[in-house]
């Protein structure tokens, strides 16, 4: 009985929500959660678990750099390996992040500018 009521009160809840909780399927670019900033933290947080955190403020700095590069570059669909081995290098024959970055806006700009009009 008890359980009954409980799925009869969920039930009714999402009956309320239901609009909001299918505009995904109007809108395939709405996320479908709502809290990227903790995905992003997830592997910094893995990685100190696993290694214990950094034993210097030097390798927290390192830490920092390092994790924003990759996660930056694989956000914009950069292989990492390459854009390291290119800026290391002093090759250069990729374009920096920052430019990626921009560019990506831009296109995102356009794109939302197309659609309003």
């Amino acid at each position: 009985m008890l359980g009954q009521i409980s799925l009869a009160l969920t039930i009714a809840k999402t009956a309320v929500k239901k609009e909001a909780l299918l505009c995904v399927l109007a809108h395939p670019d709405v996320p479908l959660h709502n809290n990227p900033a903790e995905l992003g933290a997830r592997h910094r947080v893995r990685k100190r678990d696993v290694s214990f955190g950094p034993r210097s403020q030097a390798g927290l700095t390192a830490w920092d750099i390092f994790g924003t590069i990759t996660q930056t570059a694989a956000k914009l669909g950069v292989n990492v390996a390459h854009y390291l081995h290119d800026r290391l290098s002093g090759a250069y024959q990729m374009p920096s992040l920052a430019a990626l970055i921009t560019q990506h806006a831009a296109e995102a700009h356009a794109t939302m500018a197309l659609a309003a009009a």
